[in-house]
């Protein structure tokens, strides 16, 4: 009588809310922009934007380090936040990226690219975390989800690092953050549309 109490108390401390894979497909494009936009800081756009503003190669360097290092406390949160609400969290680094972006296609300043790129530091930082987090929430296909995110990330790194060549090279490092501008958005529609079905079929 009292080994079937005490299993029925167990029951309950193992919930199994896991998310069906597809919820990913958002998160998984917008991983892929993240690491792009993130790529782009180690091409020649900086070098061409070190010359264009007159900037220092120390200040090149500082503002790499701060990009990579709000990338890193971005993810924080994106991965303690990401797992109760990955849409709303998702959506906001993708936002935090877009800023981001834009201001430093259109810096005047060595400053104001600095401070463009901790916002765009952060908002990739919360991306990467919530599918990081996401990834251990889909149950017996995390293994799957892993990877999948993984070559999110290598195929955003790859191609970030075309575009940080060859648009710089062609025409110019301006051109190469604007043309982000529009994978972001599309990424911000997958997340949204991801974030609807989701809800509507009771996957948050």
């Amino acid at each position: 009588m009292i080994e079937p109490s005490s299993r029925q108390q167990t029951t309950p401390t193992a919930p199994s809310a896991d998310r069906p894979l597809w919820t990913l497909i958002g998160p998984g494009v917008a991983v892929m922009v993240a690491a792009c936009q993130v790529a782009i800081v180690f091409g020649p756009p900086h070098s061409a934007l070190q010359r264009d503003l007159s900037a220092s190669a120390a200040w090149l360097a500082v503002t790499v380090v701060a990009q990579l290092v709000a990338a890193a406390l971005g993810a924080v949160p994106g991965f303690l936040l990401g797992r109760r609400a990955p849409t709303s969290v998702v959506a906001s680094g993708l936002l935090l990226l877009l800023v981001g972006t834009v201001v430093t296609a259109l810096s005047a300043t060595p400053a104001m690219v600095l401070a463009a790129g901790v916002v765009t530091g952060l908002g990739a930082g919360a991306v990467l975390g919530t599918a990081a987090g996401l990834s251990g929430q889909v149950g017996a296909h995390r293994a799957q989800a892993r990877l999948g995110l993984g070559l999110a990330v290598l195929g955003g790194l790859v191609a970030g690092a075309v575009l940080g060549w060859l648009l710089p090279t062609m025409l110019s490092w301006r051109l190469a953050y604007l043309s982000m501008v529009l994978l972001i958005l599309v990424a911000l529609v997958a997340t949204a549309v991801g974030g609807i079905v989701a809800a509507a079929r009771g996957s948050r």
